[in-house]
């Protein structure tokens, strides 16, 4: 457990293979991986597409976009897949391997580092194996699997780097932090994480500037070549366009609530988006059912949000231009105007944003992973043409698309999130940072950084959803269950003494 030392004076490979114990769950885990998902492709024989996202992922990979409004780097991955094969088959097929090749990863270096009972790592490796979030994750066409499957790589390096740190796995955790970081702009924390990690390792001064050096050039060149693009496809200055778009419709939540400020009272340049939004709210402020009312994506994306209808009022005359570039052409104003209102108005966003969606991270919403493929018969014709579908025909199983399981994922987080605060808090109280080695306090620690740094830039970035809180998850239920074990055995033995 966390209060006893495991690693041995082997390689965490040779170590893996030697072991009889690791050979037999690793084979044991491979064939409920295969069944598992063999028994999910029989019920939902086709990818679960979430528009808007899946098609712009799509249409970004079909025309080798250097930018689009999600970050790139999943289109680039869909790209390079079919460099291989159209097949959708192949494309979840590899997403849920590395998906659960990950899972796998993290769960023998914990036990590599920490020492875990026969028993307690196989439940672990069941619960985390059988994770029914994982198929369903892996069957969108989203970045959610490949992200979520990088964050795991990307922490249990981490762990090795507290520990063990070597050129070689410096290297690739460069790597893995730039990939994660091309895919999601839920990264933008992790190299904050890496960096503080790297200085507490046991490597020379020079070692360390090295390493850091390196993650900053690689970062810095992939910004440096994102707002390149940017400015020569948009004339803007910014690195994610759909960043300024969100900013502003966070700060909307709170300012629908707030008494209007009058256009004079706000900068000469907000103020034609101003007057818009003013009759907006006046128009939605006395309805009984406010398309409001949930903190999700009416600012963001419908068409009678006042985002929306300045877009189309500004770019009305370059209308022959990519709706693209028109959405990004007003991002960097989007920006400012969010931030104003939520200077201006600061009670109100926390109220009416902040508060609905930190309730979200309680219990987040299942949204795109209730339902298969939003209860529809066919799908767009993009999807159709990029993997070469015979029909635009999309079929399940069930009669029923709705996905009930999904539904209960959400129950189980809000259970782990009451038990991580009331469970680490137990484990301080009965002096487990005191007895608990180096490399157990190095997993605590890391898992509490991550986690609260996933919740504070979760919350304040975008309305939460279920599918984003899968890596948090994953580490969650093996936190849960070791501080369980600890409780349990302290229990055991203040009984026995009685």
């Amino acid at each position: 457990m966390l209060t006893e030392r495991n690693i041995a004076h082997k390689s965490f490979l040779i170590w893996l293979r030697q072991d009889m114990e690791n050979r037999m769950l690793v084979k044991f885990s491979m064939l409920l991986v295969i069944a598992q998902f063999i028994l999910f492709k029989t019920l939902y024989p086709y990818p679960n597409f979430m528009p808007p996202d899946s098609i712009s992922y799509i249409v970004a990979a079909l025309d080798n976009q250097s930018i689009n409004m999600w970050a790139i780097g999943y289109s680039k991955f869909l790209r390079l897949v079919s460099s291989f094969t159209s097949s959708h088959f192949a494309l979840i097929s590899f997403q849920y391997i590395l998906l659960q090749a990950a899972v796998l990863y993290f769960l023998f270096t914990i036990k590599y580092l920490v020492f875990i009972g026969k028993w307690t790592f196989r439940i672990i490796i069941g619960c985390s194996v059988l994770n029914p979030l994982l198929p369903h994750v892996s069957n969108l066409v989203s970045s959610d699997a490949l992200f979520a499957g990088l964050s795991l790589i990307w922490f249990t390096q981490l762990l090795t780097i507290l520990y063990l740190p070597t050129r070689r796995l410096l290297l690739f955790h460069s790597l893995t932090l730039l990939l994660a970081f091309i895919v999601r702009y839920n990264a933008l924390f992790y190299p904050l994480i890496s960096i503080s990690v790297i200085l507490l390792a046991p490597l020379c001064v020079r070692g360390k500037l090295v390493n850091i050096g390196l993650i900053v050039l690689l970062l810095g060149g992939f910004i440096w070549h994102t707002k390149y693009h940017y400015y020569t496809e948009t004339g803007t200055n910014q690195y994610s366009a759909f960043g300024g778009w969100q900013i502003a419709a966070n700060a909307l939540y709170g300012y629908a609530h707030a008494i209007p400020d009058a256009p004079e009272m706000v900068p000469l340049k907000f103020r034609p988006l101003h007057v818009l939004v003013n009759r907006h709210m006046d128009s939605i402020r006395d309805l009984v059912v406010r398309p409001d009312r949930e903190v999700a994506i009416y600012y963001l994306w419908d068409e009678q949000s006042p985002l929306v209808t300045y877009l189309h009022s500004q770019t009305a005359a370059d209308s022959s231009l990519p709706y693209f570039e028109r959405w990004a052409k007003v991002a960097p104003l989007y920006a400012e105007y969010g931030w104003y209102l939520i200077l201006k108005h600061p009670f109100g966003f926390m109220r009416y944003y902040l508060w609905p969606n930190l309730i979200k991270y309680y219990v987040p919403p299942a949204k795109f992973l209730s339902v298969y493929n939003l209860r529809m018969e066919t799908v767009d014709p993009i999807v159709v043409r990029w993997f070469e579908l015979k029909s635009n025909k999309v079929s399940t199983y069930y009669k029923d698309k709705r996905i009930l399981v999904t539904e209960y994922c959400s129950i189980f987080w809000a259970l782990a999130n009451i038990f991580v605060v009331l469970g680490f808090a137990a484990f301080i109280y009965l002096s487990g940072f005191c007895k608990s080695v180096f490399s157990g306090k190095g997993f605590l620690w890391l898992f509490l950084v991550v986690w609260m740094s996933n919740l504070f830039f979760g919350v304040i970035a975008a309305p939460i959803e279920l599918r984003y809180q899968l890596f948090p998850m994953i580490i969650t239920i093996v936190f849960v269950i070791l501080i369980i074990q600890y409780i349990a055995k302290i229990s055991l033995s203040v009984s026995k003494e009685e």
